[in-house]
Formats: C-alpha cells, structure tokens, sequence
C-alpha cells in the first residue's frame, strides 16, 4: 500500500521561486518539509505558504488546492491556530492542513500541506510535529542570509581599507575567489578575472591569485572573448566551465567578471558571486574614476556629455544646454553700448579765488558755501584794530616830518631840509601803506556768482595767513561737467565721445554730454586712483549749482553683454598673470 502510494505520488511540480524564495530559500524549506513529511509516512502533494508580504507567499499549483486554500487560510487566527478543509467532495480528496508559523523576523505566516488519503488524527499529529523541521529551516536559512551578509561586509572591509584601486581590486578578486571556494563543494579550482572596459572593449585589471598575466596567455584570450560578448550582449554569458557577467552603469558596461573552473558551476557559486559583484564593483568603479588623471577626467566628462546630448532621453540636460547655448548667444551676439561709468562733479566754467591780503584774524564773515554774492558785495573783514593803531603812529611821525622840514626850511639849512624830506616822504610811504592794508581788510566779491568754498563763520577771532585762500566763487551763467574717470578706463576715452548722466538731486532725469578735454591730471578719490575727464554740456543748460554730484556714463563704442560685463575681471587676470609670470 505503502508503495502504491508513493508511486501515484506526483513529482514536485517546478514553479519559480517567489518573494524569499528568489534565491530558492523559502522553497527549499518546504521542499525539505514535504520530503520528511513523506518519509515518515505522510503522502503530502503539495505545500503552500502565506506570510505577510509578497516576499514570503508561495502558492499551490493544482488549481483544487488553489481554490480551497484562499478561503482556509483566513481561517487560521490565534483562536484558532490549526484549520482543515478538503479540496473536493469524493472520498479520494487531498486534506488541506493549515496551521501558523514564525518567521525568522519574528512575524506570524501560514503553512498548509496537502495530505492524500488516508486521513486520520496520527497524520495530523504527524504533520503538526514536523513543523518543528520547517521552523528550523526557515532559521537555517535567516542564518545563511545573516552569515553571507557579514561575509560581504568583511570582505567589504579589507576593500575598503587598501590604497590604491588596483590594490582594492586585487584583494576583492582574491577574496571573493576565496570565499566561492569554500562555500560550495567542487569549486576549489575556480579562478576569477576582473576586466575594466574601455571604449566599449574590455581589458585586463586583475586576477585571482595572480599579479599580471601575459597578453598572449591563451587562458586570458579565452577570458577576452568570453567577456567580450558578455559586454556586447549585456547579460551574463555561461558556456563549459566559464561565465561572465557584466557590470553596468547608466545602461552601459563598464566592468566584466569572468570566472573559470573545470566542469560545471554551481548555482550557489553564482549567488555568492554575483553577491559579491553587487555589493563591491560600485565602489571600485568610483575608486578607478577617482584615480584618473585630469585629461582623462575631461575626456570622459566631454564624451559622457556628448552621449546625453546625442541620445535619446536625457531630456532635463538638453533643455538645460538648449537655455545655456540660448544665453550664450544673448550675450555674445546681442550689440549693446559699451559704457564708461564714473562720478561726476559739477563746476562753474569760470572760478576765481578770494585770498587773505595779510595776515591777520577774521573779525567778521558775511557769507557762507552755496549763498550768491554780486561784484563788490562784502564776504568777510580782517580785524583792523592794530592796522589803526599803526596808522596813527606813521600819521604822527607824518606830521613830525613835516615839521622838521618847515624848521630847517626857515633856518635854510640845506643839509637839514635833504634829511628832513626824507623823513617826510618815509613817513607818508608807511602812511599810505597802511591805508591800502585797511582798505583790503574789506573782502569783496570780484565777480558775480556763488560761493563755492570759504565757510568762516565758525572761525571768527581765528588767525589767518597772508595768501591764504578764503572764498571761492564760480560763475552762475555757465557750467562744465567734471568726471573722475578710473585709470583702467582712461584709455578708451576720447575727445568728442557723447554720455548721460544723472544727478544725486535729480536720480530721474538724465542729461547729455560731450567730452571736450582728457587730461593727464591723476588723483585718487574714494580709493580709487583716476583721470580728471571734462565735458560740455548739450543742449540746455540746466538750473545747477557747482559742487552738484552724480553717476556719468561715457558711451566709448558698440560691443556685447558678454565682453561688457567680463572685461574688468579679465584685465584683473591678465595683470595677475604678467605679474606672476617669471
């Protein structure tokens, strides 16, 4: 009976693995399950599993099973942790038993056995101690995860810590060579090569256990024209005792691993290297990149470029290089005026002094900076207390002359009157030097006009000396534009060139000029060390007062936005440049 039953016992039906099952885990588990199931006695068809995500579910195959196992599996609570159900009616139906087990993260899932005929309590019994077989592989197989993750992360680790790339690389290859050799029975002879590719052809970086190969061995030729077409074809490449997976960045190869060994590769030696791939390759790759050197870097920058902009997709790049070329074109090809920017000054055309006539102290100042004044109209006075005292004493000696030329005249001492007359025109010299003194102790205005400069009315009593300039006045009929012009500018300006320029009093209206004179008057103002430029006005000449400041720009010629706002920037470079030059 025993026999029979075996022998009407379906083959494990293949499905693909699911969820965990990806690397064949979850199935293996329950293959396991079902092959105890069935050497104790226990005739199990199938086995299902429902755990809380895609990750963990494996279903049932015969669609009998399927469609009685949807509504037996939400039976199965904590209330009631074991269900059954029959797949069908007739007698010689399957018995679905269902019951709840725990993940290795410690989550709840459900595990069903379809048991054919016979059915009775000691199959039951069977089946529920044998999930003590199921819950142990499934923590067999945490492990194994836990286990190769800390493998991945050690190798990791003696990757990270090496110099160079090239070091990096030898040492993953031999590790990971190591670590395939030890995992799986049969692959002691498996020898790994790691080729870089370069302008889509791939060329030997490194190898396990070896320093350098030569180009001609006939084992690294085999290994070329394996990952040669791996690379072409973009997926992995397996033939008698080789294979080869690419490696691929952005949709394109950019490393190839070959592994050889003499007779088949095991499955799981392709876990653990691909394992291995996945996990390190990444940071090679950046490690190769890093290391290049800067023409390298531009080339590949240049060429990684080109690719965005010649293939299709990429789209944000080429509008982005669609808005950068647009731009460049603005300000490359758009004309615009070349402008001179520089501080202005207002001056009156004509300007005269007013000195101090001698040394003395102000006794009075009658007018201030920005007040108008007429021809003759008094500014200030000079104390002239000690200049009538003086002119008292020479008067008196004056006088005492006089009389002394009267006495020798009446005594006609000829000798007498010569000295006495000399006394007299002496005395009436001083006199009349003294009046004149007096009379410029009056400071009056030589012209119509405004005061620009000469404020004294906080220096009353104050000393002055003799040529001293005391009041300046500009004429209020006409006027002349004065920019100070920096010295890096000065060389495009010329005689005639037309410009605007705004006033600080009047920041809306603009007025135009014309250069009449460049001179060769350096002087620095507000730091900046510059050229003493005047212009005329043209046109009306507006209602201004001298000293009146503002922003000019002289207009030097055509040019455009890119040139007009670089040109500062790069005579500061070129200056640098020739300075640093040897």
């Amino acid at each position: 009976m025993s026999a029979q039953l075996k022998a009407s016992t379906p083959r494990p039906t293949e499905r693909p693995p699911q969820g965990a099952g990806t690397d064949g885990l979850l199935v293996g588990a329950l293959e396991n399950w079902r092959q105890r199931l069935i050497a104790s006695g226990v005739t199990c068809r199938e086995a299902a599993f429902a755990g809380p995500d895609v990750n963990w579910s494996v279903e049932f195959t015969l669609p009998a099973l399927k469609e009685a196992w949807g509504p037996l599996r939400q039976r199965v609570s904590p209330a009631n942790p074991v269900a059954l159900a029959r797949s069908d009616a007739t007698a010689t139906a399957d018995m679905l038993i269902a019951t709840t087990v725990q993940l290795p993260d410690g989550r709840a899932a459900v595990v069903c056995a379809a048991v054919a005929p016979p059915h009775n309590d000691r199959v039951i019994q069977l089946v529920m101690l044998s999930l003590g077989w199921l819950q142990l592989g499934l923590l067999a197989t945490s492990f194994e995860h836990n286990q190769r993750a800390a493998r991945l992360l050690e190798k990791l680790g003696y990757v990270v810590s090496q110099r160079g790339a090239r070091a990096a690389a030898q040492e993953w290859i031999n590790r990971t060579a190591s670590w395939a050799r030890a995992e799986v029975a049969g692959a002691e002879g498996l020898s790994l090569t790691l080729f870089e590719v370069r302008d889509h052809t791939p060329h030997w970086w490194v190898a396990s256990d070896t320093a350098w190969a030569e180009r001609a061995a006939t084992a690294l030729q085999e290994a070329s024209e394996v990952a040669t077409r791996a690379a072409v074809e973009m997926r992995e490449h397996q033939r008698a005792g080789w294979w080869a997976v690419p490696v691929m960045d952005d949709g394109e190869p950019v490393a190839v691993l070959v592994a050889r060994l003499d007779g088949a590769i095991a499955p799981q030696t392709l876990t653990v290297l691909r394992a291995s791939v996945a996990v390190s390759e990444p940071l090679l790759r950046h490690w190769r990149v890093a290391e290049r050197s800067l023409p390298r870097h531009a080339v590949d920058g240049t060429r990684e470029l080109w690719r965005k902009f010649s293939r299709s997709g990429h789209l944000t790049w080429k509008a982005g290089a669609a808005a950068v070329a647009l731009v460049l074109a603005i300000l490359v090809l758009w004309p615009v005026t070349d402008r001179v920017t520089a501080d202005v000054v207002i001056e009156g055309r004509v300007r005269q002094v007013v000195t101090a006539p001698f040394e003395g102290f102000v006794a009075q100042a009658l007018v201030r900076p920005g007040e108008r004044v007429t021809r003759g109209q008094v500014l200030a006075r000079l104390d002239d207390r000690d200049l009538l005292l003086e002119q008292s004493k020479h008067v008196g000696e004056r006088e005492q002359a006089t009389g002394k030329v009267r006495q020798a005249m009446a005594d006609r001492d000829a000798a007498a009157v010569t000295q006495a007359a000399a006394e007299l025109q002496e005395a009436e010299a001083q006199v009349a030097l003294v009046d004149a003194k007096l009379a410029r102790s009056t400071i009056i205005a030589p012209m119509d006009g405004l005061v620009v400069t000469g404020d004294w009315t906080q220096q009353i009593g104050g000393p002055i000396e003799a040529g001293k300039e005391m009041f300046e006045i500009a004429a209020t009929d006409a006027y002349r534009v004065v920019l100070h012009v920096a010295d890096r500018d000065i060389t495009r300006v010329r005689s005639g060139q037309p410009g605007l320029l705004r006033l600080t009093g009047e920041p809306g209206e603009s007025r135009r000029f014309k250069v009449t004179n460049v001179t060769a008057t350096a002087s620095v103002e507000d730091a900046t060390n510059g050229f003493r430029v005047e212009a005329a006005w043209l046109g009306d000449v507006p209602r201004l007062s001298p000293g009146m400041q503002g922003v000019g720009k002289i207009e030097v010629g055509d040019s455009n936005l890119l040139t007009v706002w670089t040109r500062s920037s790069i005579d500061w470079l070129r200056l640098k440049i020739w300075g640093w030059w040897l």
